[in-house]
């Protein structure tokens, strides 16, 4: 088969999240031009980065792992308990993570967090991910004793009317993706959040649990999204000197 026929495959699962991305790896020359080695370089960019090379694919991975019941918690402070810095509320979760890992008689927990103070009235707060089952809202108002809880499902879905059926369906929203994004959004500003932070954390039982990628070759840069898929997503990249194909979805079938 001819060498720019080849497709390097790259295929990541976790839970029922599956991202996949085929692309054709172009060669640099040494009689190229600059023009020509920035398009080929941008082409091994996106074919790196589309499966988990990136702060926002591996957070999606993570929170994947937690499956449908993984819930979405925010964790704010009343007066009294605010903390005035970042250290502050890291002490807070600290002690959070401990009593909850003495409700649970030290089961392993599954969760990732994000502490953010940038947006909105910049007032510290935390985001925490597990599932339901492992803390509920009840639960994680009764260990967090520094504010509210708000809770919603990380999975959210919502129904429209098929014109062509005229039935209601329900629709997943890809809640993976969407969290992963926005606890990404912000970035260290040395004051509110120190030079340096990393933009999310998660426990290490969660982070054992990611499986490493499928690699493979192919001739096909068709990557087949299953009709059973309760939400995907697709982009391309294409240029002179070969290709990038991805795709990801959520698997109806678990």
């Amino acid at each position: 088969m001819p060498d720019s026929l080849i497709y390097h495959c790259t295929r990541q699962r976790a839970g029922d999240l599956v991202k996949e991305c085929r692309a054709l790896r172009p060669r640099y020359k040494p009689d190229e031009t600059a023009l020509d080695h920035r398009a080929k370089a941008q082409l091994k960019k996106y074919q790196k980065c589309a499966v988990n090379r990136r702060q926002v694919d591996r957070l999606e991975i993570r929170l994947a792992i937690l499956g449908p019941t993984g819930t979405h918690y925010s964790l704010t402070y009343d007066n009294e308990h605010l903390p005035p810095d970042f250290l502050g509320v890291r002490r807070d979760l600290r002690a959070f993570l401990c009593r909850a890992r003495r409700w649970r008689e030290g089961k392993p927990l599954d969760y990732a967090y994000a502490i953010e103070g940038l947006h909105g009235d910049h007032r510290l707060h935390i985001h925490f991910a597990a599932r339901y089952e492992d803390l509920s809202p009840v639960e994680m108002q009764h260990l967090w004793r520094n504010g509210q809880v708000e809770d919603e499902p990380v999975l959210l879905t919502h129904q429209y009317k098929d014109p062509s059926t005229g039935k209601w369906v329900e629709v997943c929203d890809g809640g993976y993706r969407r969290l992963a994004e926005y606890l990404n959004k912000e970035r260290t500003d040395g004051v509110v959040i120190p030079i340096g932070r990393h933009p999310w954390s998660c426990s290490r039982h969660l982070n054992a649990q990611v499986l490493p990628p499928e690699v493979w070759m192919d001739s096909s840069n068709q990557i087949d999204i299953p009709s059973s898929a309760l939400w995907s997503r697709r982009s391309s990249m294409e240029n002179d000197f070969g290709a990038y194909y991805y795709a990801s979805w959520i698997d109806g079938t678990h």
